[in-house]
């Protein structure tokens, strides 16, 4: 094709119709429910049919144009095998019915096309390695024995098939007088008023920046399968290496979630170690041009097996790799997990990689403490994803050996003392899993207990208080105008902890009621507060600049 996008509107039927498609050999296989995808579809249909004057939009279907020129689905298989189940459920109807002009007739608009050079009916979709066979002996040939459904795909095919004629028995035995045009009306709906998007790409790079653009808008879209895709096709004679290595990569990855997003971002991680900072759109072209030939295709696809259980690892502190090392190293996951920080990973990846056990705890406790310094200034973007990137990347690259050498490295990048006091004396906390975080950890270090940045507070009995209450009253609080309550609120340094019951006893009190309680508390800078006569602005701003002061031990560079 000559443009690198090109569209057309049409319905469905008319799309199958008009062209032969392939859904590359190692795209995933059917998935669709009988008794919800399939279901919801036909009822779909059914009813636009019943109001023909509101049109019915099924989406769009991406397709790339192979080296054969044959026109590959990249995302709308579904639609297009349901579709053709439908077809061929109709064209089994007349079948049986004895009305072999209209079955033909239906077999050759929609199910197969004579190829001249083969000299042969072909189908007009073409499955996937696992399903096709399965889905040409039970859905388009009517003549061959029934196969026998030996994969989960092969039985939701059969399923779907087997529903699909129910549906159709069931809305022609409403109207039997009346069945060839009921019929005749799903087929002409089908070819004219069932609408798609027929979307033609050049290249599975350009489907693949189109699919980040359309995630970006909330739209599910099928990336993992286009990158999988390209690399099995660049591994030649050697395909059944790549998809084990595929295969193990992915057991690894599922064992954190199944969900292609999570795919995604270990790709993304990994192109961020061999080519620095690596953009969601970016990881196609990164990958395309790491994987021109065969040897390099199953090179990358090595390098993406042994990271996915790194991957896997550092997004769980729990994995079986820390089991030799520091404790350190699951308290700084766990840490960082709650911090919820993500543009992390690719340097996580690097140093769980590459870092040695005795350099990878102390590695991990300073990540904790940047991620910390990061969020406390607001942070995020840019300078992050580039910064981590580019130390990852200098990891993988051996530039960076030890712990030692990262801090030197990320000297210009990480947020400094002077500032990082300034932000804490001032900054307001609106998340309560962050001010508990916080809290705690300043809590540990008051007592001059190691390592505080490492004790996430996730203890259900330790509860986070506001000293001056979102509800209050002024004759409760008579020195906090109304403004400096809304203003104030989310300060650091009007919080503290309690245990659960305490919290809940005081409720709304005024100060004097209050400070009773803090006074009793095991927790010194809770137990601070209640040597206060009052509670101001002025205490509160007072409070958090000495809570400053110990943010600088407690999360050290």
């Amino acid at each position: 094709m000559d443009k690198e996008f090109d569209f057309k509107v049409m319905g469905i039927a008319k799309a199958i119709n008009q062209e032969r498609y392939r859904v590359p050999p190692n795209q995933r296989e059917y998935s669709w429910n009988s008794e919800v995808q399939v279901r919801d579809l036909l009822q779909d249909i059914n009813n636009a049919i019943k109001t023909p004057e509101k049109p019915y939009f099924l989406g769009t279907i991406v397709l790339t144009v192979a080296d054969n020129g044959f026109l590959e689905i990249a995302d709308g298989q579904q639609r297009m095998a349901t579709t053709t189940m439908i077809l061929a459920a109709i064209r089994d109807y007349y079948r049986d019915a004895g009305k072999s002009d209209t079955y033909k007739s239906i077999e050759n608009d929609y199910l197969f096309s004579y190829d001249r050079k083969q000299g042969e009916h072909t189908s007009k979709l073409t499955l996937n390695i696992d399903d096709n066979e399965f889905f040409k002996n039970s859905v388009l040939h009517h003549h061959t024995k029934k196969a026998a459904a030996t994969r989960r795909s092969h039985r939701l095919i059969e399923q779907a098939f087997d529903y699909i004629k129910k549906y159709i028995n069931g809305i022609i035995s409403l109207d039997k007088k009346r069945a060839a045009d009921v019929l005749n009306d799903w087929i002409e709906y089908l070819e004219n008023e069932a609408y798609i998007v027929v979307l033609k790409v050049s290249n599975a790079e350009n489907a693949f920046m189109m699919f980040e653009t359309l995630n970006d808008r909330g739209l599910k879209t099928s990336q993992v399968d286009l990158v999988k895709n390209h690399i099995f096709n660049k591994s030649g004679d050697r395909l059944g290496e790549a998809q084990s290595m595929w295969s193990s990569m992915k057991s690894a990855i599922d064992t954190v979630s199944d969900d292609d997003d999570i795919t995604m971002d270990f790709l993304r991680c990994a192109c961020c170690l061999v080519a620095g900072q690596t953009t969601k759109k970016e990881i196609m072209r990164t990958i395309q041009n790491r994987s021109l030939n065969k040897a390099d295709s199953l090179r990358i696809l090595s390098l993406f097996e042994e990271l996915s259980q790194d991957y896997a690892a550092i997004l769980n502190p729990d994995h079986p790799k820390w089991n030799s090392y520091n404790m350190e190293v699951r308290k700084s996951i766990q840490t960082i997990n709650l911090l919820g920080v993500t543009q992390i990973r690719p340097l996580m990846l690097a140093v769980s990689k590459y870092f040695s056990k005795t350099n990878t705890p102390a590695a991990f406790k300073a990540l904790v403490s940047w991620s910390v310094r990061f969020l406390i200034l607001n942070i995020r973007g840019g300078r992050l994803d580039d910064g981590y990137a580019r130390l990852a990347h200098k990891i993988y690259s051996s530039e960076v050996k030890n712990i030692h050498g990262l801090k030197k490295e990320a000297d210009g990048l990480v947020i400094k003392d002077a500032e990082f006091k300034s932000a804490f004396s001032t900054v307001k906390v609106g998340t309560p899993k962050l001010a508990r975080y916080y809290l705690r950890s300043l809590e540990v270090a008051a007592n001059s207990e190691s390592d505080p940045e490492l004790t996430p507070s996730t203890d259900s009995f330790i509860n986070l208080e506001h000293v001056m209450p979102s509800a209050f009253t002024a004759e409760n609080w008579p020195n906090i105008t109304q403004s400096d309550a809304e203003a104030y609120l989310n300060r650091l340094g009007n919080m503290c902890l309690l245990q659960t019951k305490k919290n809940g006893d005081i409720g709304n009190a005024s100060f004097s009621e209050k400070r009773k309680i803090y006074k009793d508390s095991a927790y010194a800078l809770t137990s601070q507060i209640g040597s206060l006569k009052t509670w101001d602005i002025k205490a509160i701003e007072s409070r958090q600049k000495a809570m400053a002061e110990l943010a600088i031990k407690t999360w050290p560079l």
